[in-house]
């Protein structure tokens, strides 16, 4: 079946805390609290709706040891709580960063980094960016700029791709081509020199394109889940019972309309049979969460290529 679109429940506190803390739901969820304006006191994600809601407001259990840090309690500001309840801990994670996007920019989240990416330029004679270019074919993401140009350096090197930003006519006796150390050393084709022709060079740009667009499982230098920024791809989690979710993911946005969940036992196959890729409502920056989920050894979903 289709999964069901993210729908977040308000519910008042009033005056009778106990009785409001009862009424929510004792299962894995995202849940914010909300002060009588409406406005965003605390947004928090955790096994227990309920248990989570209990703990901002001041009802944890047990009392904090004498010296140690006091309880949150935010009895006093809070008058309403909204949530939703999570199919599964990725379920939970989208559920997590679509609360937040509004409320914090990206810039203020101290656990998230914008992600890196790499550029192969449409010129003549290619090269590998990771600082941005206009045209070419844009691939990542990478955990930050710092892995992207790491990543870059390896496949320069792998491939000898040219690093300069010369142009260039062919020539043997290029003079600047001549003085270039990764030419003298060979760690670069030199096409300036023409020691390859631009077809021999665009074949050499290809061979790298292709290890950028489906690194190897063991490449150190690559992340599995690099490719082309247009990619399809597909997370999946295991619900209980043997059910399967699958997520689908294009051009690194979550797309929750298209979100299936099979039945219990029913193929993989039979499931992404069924996942459907509705244009997203609106656009949204999940690619510097997305990777920072990949990057997360605990997670337990897959990431799938399409």
């Amino acid at each position: 079946m289709t999964a069901p679109a993210a729908s977040f429940t308000v519910q008042a506190l009033g005056a009778d805390l106990a009785a409001a803390l009862r009424a929510l739901p004792a299962v894995r969820g995202v849940a914010q609290l909300l002060d009588a304006k409406g406005e965003s006191l605390l947004v928090g994600r955790g096994a227990s709706i309920r248990s989570w809601t209990r703990a901002q407001l001041g009802q944890a259990r047990p009392q904090p040891k004498p010296g140690g840090r006091p309880r949150t309690d935010l009895s006093k500001l809070a008058a309403a709580v909204r949530y939703a309840p999570a199919r599964s801990p990725f379920h939970e994670r989208l559920l997590f960063e679509r609360l937040m996007a509004p409320l914090v920019p990206l810039s203020r989240r101290r656990d998230l980094r914008p992600p890196g990416w790499l550029w192969l330029t449409d010129e003549r004679f290619p090269r590998l960016l990771a600082n941005g270019a206009a045209g070419g074919t844009v691939l990542g993401p990478f955990r930050d700029a710092r892995a992207a140009a790491r990543a870059r350096d390896a496949v320069q090197k792998r491939h000898l791709l040219r690093p300069c930003d010369f142009e260039f006519a062919p020539d043997p006796a290029w003079p600047t081509g001549l003085r270039c150390v990764y030419a003298q050393v060979r760690t670069c084709a030199a096409p300036c020199l023409a020691r390859e022709d631009a077809e021999a060079y665009r074949a050499r740009t290809q061979r790298a394109l292709l290890e950028l667009a489906a690194p190897p499982a063991d490449d150190a230098a690559l992340p599995a889940f690099v490719g082309r920024r247009e990619q399809r791809a597909v997370v999946v989690e295991e619900l209980a019972g043997g059910a399967l979710e699958v997520h689908p993911v294009a051009a690194w946005q979550v797309l929750e309309a298209g979100a299936v969940v099979g039945a219990a036992g029913e193929p993989l196959d039979a499931v992404l049979a069924r996942v459907t890729w509705p244009p997203p409502a609106a656009p949204a920056a999940d690619a510097p969460w997305l990777v920072a989920w990949l990057a997360d050894k605990r997670r337990s979903g897959r990431w799938l290529r399409l």
